[in-house]
């Protein structure tokens, strides 16, 4: 099966020249073996005249790309922290993943493997479960809905009836 990369860094380049934008990808970490420091969810920095808008009519426009996101959309729609916020937020399709540029991703670990990817909206349903029924208190919370993955904590420990 091929695989299905935009090289994000790549197009921009040849739309607005080399330097106008940074394409950061959070995932780049040393566990190459199953996605490549590739990843469904990636943040641009905009530099000198190339502006958010333009970035975001040309990424909407890329195959495989199911989001896209100017930083304030993003910050309130992911409820992220607004300084650490990218220019743009792009986010892939289910079966696509973004990178960089070819030479920035070392993709010789995923020989014979599946290429899985993280961030996307695809992957942002997960399930919430423990062992023990819930206490009315948070019952009445889970029931109201809202619930994130950085809640399994707090319900672990205080929401549980022993």
């Amino acid at each position: 099966m091929a695989r299905k990369i935009v090289w994000l860094q790549d197009a921009l380049d040849l739309e607005f020249g080399k330097s106008s934008t940074t394409v950061i990808c959070p995932i780049t970490d040393y566990f190459v073996a199953h996605h490549g420091s590739l990843g469904s969810f990636v943040r641009v920095y905009c530099h000198g005249r190339t502006t958010p808008e333009a970035v975001i009519e040309l990424a909407r426009k890329l195959p495989g790309i199911e989001a896209v996101y100017d930083k304030a959309t993003a910050v309130r729609r992911f409820d992220l922290p607004i300084d650490r916020e990218g220019d743009v937020v792009v986010i892939s399709d289910a079966k696509t993943c973004i990178g960089t540029t070819p030479s920035a991703h070392d993709l010789s670990a995923l020989d014979g493997h599946a290429l899985r990817t993280h961030g996307g909206i695809a992957e942002s349903r997960i399930p919430f479960i423990l062992n023990y029924p819930l206490n009315e208190s948070y019952a009445e919370r889970a029931a109201r809905g809202g619930l994130k993955n950085f809640h399994i904590f707090d319900f672990a420990i205080s929401g549980v009836v022993n």
